[in-house]
């Protein structure tokens, strides 16, 4: 065993505080969030395409994404308007903005770090690119001889991290009352909450955020083993032990109750497109200034631009989920 993994299991140990177990969304909020083993909170690079990395997003696509995001803020606000809005990014990244080396029309800007809480000034745009994803969630799993959901917590058993079934459950209201076997819902109550703590401040603007998602029924229908997995070098796992610590853990947002909290914050025109949809009818003047510039299909700027509009890539796999508050 290594030292790094005696120390994270030692700390474990302490957050279970007497404890056998810990929630799903208790362990998650641990193993990305703790103040000194957490995966977002130590001072690496997660987020490239280099091998030392473990994923890349959108935000990896540098100064083209931050103008394609800064065109459609101000396309949506307009172009006066937007000179009185400060620009607030939630980012997993430290001293990273999608905006760092372009001019920008913001009144002032600002980067926030995942679990981070902040002010947010009177009049902003929010703006966020997988940053919902990166909450805690809980896990369910459905048992038909007891004809009820049960829900799944995490246990220590000869230093190894196990699920185990918890002895109480606080179903949501909402789910279906009766399953196949064994059909398991991992439910992303911290994106909600997250999404909740940053709208119910008394701020005006936009909010956006891109992110992969799916529909109430689509998570309870057509996904039986759950949405949860881990990056760890690029590798996609379903297991959420392999790495603890190291490992990004992650599952689909929920779109439904995001859009009904977006709504219960009183923001209009609240919408939901594919980032293809959302790039081709906010930022056209930058998309048209790159095609109009070049004939090769290998140049720089182009690649980049193909993969996040391509409904194949980035602009099939992302949702942008908007809306304004007046």
């Amino acid at each position: 065993m290594t030292k790094e993994i005696f120390s994270m299991q030692k700390a474990f140990n302490l957050a279970l505080g007497g404890r056998s177990f810990m929630p799903t969304d208790e362990f998650i909020r641990f193993a990305l969030y703790h103040p000194k083993h957490g995966y977002y909170t130590c001072d690496t690079k997660r987020v490239g395409k280099g091998r030392n990395t473990d994923f890349y997003t959108s935000n990896s696509h540098g100064e083209l994404w931050g103008e394609l995001i800064v065109e459609a803020c101000s396309e949506i606000l307009g172009a006066e308007q937007i000179k009185k809005h400060s620009f607030i990014e939630i980012a997993a990244e430290p001293n990273c903005s999608i905006l760092k080396g372009i001019d920008t029309p913001f009144e002032s800007r600002k980067t926030i770090r995942l679990g981070d809480r902040a002010k947010i000034p009177d009049h902003s745009v929010i703006f966020s690119n997988e940053w919902l994803d990166a909450q805690p969630f809980k896990r369910f799993r459905f048992n038909e001889n007891k004809r009820k959901w049960i829900e799944i917590g995490v246990t220590l058993r000869s230093n190894i991290f196990e699920e185990v079934e918890l002895p109480k459950s606080d179903t949501p209201i909402n789910f279906p009352k009766v399953c196949i076997d064994g059909y398991t819902i991992d439910w992303p109550i911290g994106a909600y909450d997250a999404l909740n703590s940053v709208l119910s401040q008394s701020w005006k603007g936009l909010f956006l955020t891109f992110d992969y998602g799916l529909s109430r029924e689509t998570i309870f229908k057509e996904r039986p083993t759950g949405t949860a997995r881990s990056y760890y070098k690029h590798q996609m796992c379903k297991s959420l032990f392999t790495q603890v610590g190291k490992q990004d853990l992650t599952c689909h947002v929920c779109w439904d109750e995001l859009k009904e909290c977006m709504h219960k914050n009183f923001f209009s025109e609240v919408k939901l497109e594919t980032q293809e949809s959302f790039l081709m009818n906010h930022s056209q003047m930058k998309i048209k200034q790159i095609f109009d510039s070049t004939d090769n299909p290998l140049n720089q700027q182009m690649l980049k631009l193909r993969e996040l509009i391509h409904p194949q890539h980035f602009g099939g796999k992302f949702q942008a989920l908007w809306g304004v508050r007046k």
